[in-house]
């Protein structure tokens, strides 16, 4: 039997992120090492101070503390109102960072995956990148994901020598001299350097190969899903980017940065969003380096593949400034640089709720969450409330939460400092409720739920309990009627990696799963009155209004595949309308209701395997802008309105703007293949 303990530490409204502290209170046995010697990718937002000010002033903690090289003397010295930056500690570093009261200037934390020591350097040192002498019509190509075959036949210009001019694969031991703090930058000489070394009679050999490069060492425990028959980047990136052999390979020029497949085989509640950042900062600078004969700036298009459930859902959030920083209007560059993004897959995974008067009884939403057994990772509830100033933060409501095996609840109000802890009988906590403020551009309140996993490969006595979860929020009506918004933390397992992670979801009865033939609704009924909903499940990273946004059309049947995520967003603080109603346009992620996916490359030069999802309709029109981007002065987002006129594909299930944007696109050719 486990109680909730209300409010048990008087500090808590010092806290900065509360999912940091949950995480790092933890009990030993959840990280497989003493806590306070494993080193974590952290996201500190700075306001109104540079890197080597907040490194100066965090000097008692400098064993602690790794600032990647690729943040460079102009980086570091840099002083802007908001600054987030992708950095390394241990945790007595970040407890201090996360508490207020120590006024670094530190307006956000977010904590992400942990990082072997093995792959770290911390004598590595930032490097001048020479610049890239490409054709006038050249165009880079620029891939961030998990498990890229750098070795495909359809990166190679070649038998031994490569388009890719540098990949940063995070999870592999740094090379002596290789000037990279977090796992290996390899150069398009290193990687040439590799192909001969493994090439045998004109025939590669790839395993070989992944050993060299550190991509795959089952000796130290490295592991990415190169080593399988498919893999994700491989096949994002063939989409995206792939060519034959006999095409000129100056024109297209690639860069790619592999994320540790940690991060997507989440088992501790991992957040990738940290070493993300540091992705993007590195292959924005990498881009940088392309310089046609005259001198002038290649163009250069992103595709970023993945999805996620978290976050304000009204292009404020972190993952919206990310994007905004190297793609928006106010980019510091004159490179011209678009970015292509997944709508999300949460279509039907019932991972939003929205409390709103006309689905409220007596100003109360109750939502019914089921968390699997044999779940081997955290869950987490992020509950967004209405826009309000930090100096006058009201009282929006009374959240309660029940666990699954008894009527004990905790139950918080939204103000500072309002938290609750669940223990067992043996003082060992499992579950955290609090409030927080998240200022700076979002100006809202979060209450977030986080339970520990329901099952350990060890023997613990501090798992969270599987089975119904029941939330309530009770809202004061006189304070505001507009919607509060819920989303439930993706943490599922993805395919391909090893098992661990089983998705919590919202149960409500009233939601209506079927059609009356049994088929999966789309789309929510006009009458519904669950809070429940499928419109709103728009990825967190794609709520900005830089980069252009991609839904997934199943091209037989000329119908929006089911998964494909929609708008509306939330509207912002700074304006009822948001950036973008939904995705901008779509494109296809499914041959056919049996054929699901599309092919592309698998891991292995020659292979072909399908994949699903808006993740391999996104890489498509990333083809397609890089096709187009050349003499373009309008903005992506533009140039895809554009494109879904010129290269027009009708549904027949006329689906809405909040799901397919500008229209639905037929992309030229198979570009798999071309």
């Amino acid at each position: 039997m486990a109680v909730w303990l209300p409010n048990p530490d008087p500090d808590a409204v010092n806290i900065i992120d509360h999912v940091t502290y949950f995480r790092l209170s933890r009990a030993a046995h959840h990280y497989g090492a003493d806590p306070d010697t494993i080193w974590w990718s952290v996201l500190v937002e700075l306001e109104g101070i540079s890197i080597d000010q907040f490194q100066t002033s965090v000097t008692a903690f400098a064993d602690d503390l790794l600032i990647p090289a690729a943040y460079d003397a102009v980086d570091r010295s840099a002083v802007r109102p908001a600054q987030p930056v992708a950095i390394y500690a241990r945790a007595p570093l970040v407890r201090h960072i996360n508490d207020s009261r120590n006024a670094l200037r530190v307006t956000s934390v977010l904590l992400g995956a942990s990082a072997p020591e093995r792959f770290l350097d911390r004598a590595a040192q930032s490097r001048d990148l020479p610049d890239v002498i490409v054709n006038d019509d050249a165009v880079v190509q620029a891939v961030i994901d998990d498990g890229i075959g750098i070795a495909h036949e359809l990166f190679r210009s070649s038998a031994t020598t490569t388009r890719i001019h540098h990949a940063r694969i995070f999870e592999a031991e740094p090379l002596p001299g290789n000037l990279t703090s977090v796992g290996r930058g390899l150069d398009r000489a290193d990687i040439d350097a590799f192909l001969q070394d493994c090439t045998f009679g004109d025939m590669l050999d790839e395993d070989l190969f992944y050993a060299l490069s550190g991509q795959v060492d089952y000796g130290q425990g490295v592991f990415s899903t190169v080593a399988m028959r498919r893999s994700h980047g491989t096949h994002v990136m063939a989409l995206a980017a792939g060519r034959s052999m006999d095409e000129q390979a100056d024109t297209h020029p690639i860069i790619c940065a592999a994320l540790p497949s940690r991060i997507v085989n989440d088992t501790t509640g991992l957040e990738m969003v940290p070493v993300l950042y540091l992705a993007f900062h590195i292959l924005v600078k990498q881009a940088r380096r392309f310089r046609t004969q005259s001198g002038a700036p290649v163009p250069v298009v992103f595709n970023f593949s993945y999805g996620n459930t978290g976050g304000p859902h009204d292009g404020t959030g972190i993952f919206a400034r990310l994007f905004d920083h190297y793609f928006g209007e106010s980019a510091d560059t004159r490179q011209k640089a678009w970015l292509t993004l997944p709508a999300g897959n949460a279509n039907l995974e019932r991972l939003h709720a929205v409390a709103e008067p006309r689905t409220e009884v007596d100003h109360t939403a109750t939502l019914d969450l089921t968390v699997l057994p044999d779940d081997r990772t955290p869950t987490h509830v992020q509950i967004w409330l209405p826009n309000s100033p930090e100096n006058a933060q009201p009282n929006f409501a009374t959240i309660s939460v029940r666990t699954p095996f008894g009527m004990d609840e905790g139950i918080i109000v939204t103000q500072p400092g309002q938290h609750a802890a669940l223990v067992n009988k043996a003082g060992e906590q499992i579950a955290w409720l609090a409030y927080q403020y998240v200022g700076g551009q979002t100006q809202r309140g979060l209450v977030t739920l986080s339970t520990n996993p329901t099952a350990n490969l060890r023997e613990t006595s501090d798992l969270g309990p599987a089975g119904r979860w029941m939330i309530k929020l009770t809202r004061d009506p006189n304070v505001s009627t507009d919607p509060i918004h819920i989303w439930v933390r993706r943490d599922e397992t993805l395919p391909g990696q090893t098992s661990g992670g089983r998705q919590a979801f919202f149960d409500n009865a009233d939601y209506h799963r079927f059609d009356r033939y049994g088929a999966p609704l789309p789309i929510d009924p006009p009458d519904t009155t669950s809070p429940v909903r499928r419109s709103g499940t728009l990825s967190g990273f794609a709520c900005g209004p830089a980069p252009i946004v991609v839904a997934a059309y199943t091209e037989q049947e000329a119908e929006m595949s089911v998964y494909s995520a929609a708008g509306p967003l939330v509207p912002s603080p700074h304006s009822p309308q948001p950036a973008r109603e939904g995705p901008d346009i779509a494109a296809k992620g499914d041959d056919s209701f049996v054929l699901r996916g599309v092919i592309s490359a698998g891991s292995r030069s020659g292979s072909w395997v399908r994949l699903a999802g808006t993740s391999v309709a996104s890489p498509q029109v990333a083809r397609l802008a890089g096709n187009a981007i050349h003499g373009k002065d309008d903005n992506a987002r533009a140039w895809s309105r554009e494109a879904a006129k010129r290269h027009r594909f009708d549904l027949r299930d006329d689906p809405s703007p909040n799901r397919v944007g500008a229209g639905a696109i037929r992309l030229p050719g198979d570009v798999a293949r071309d």
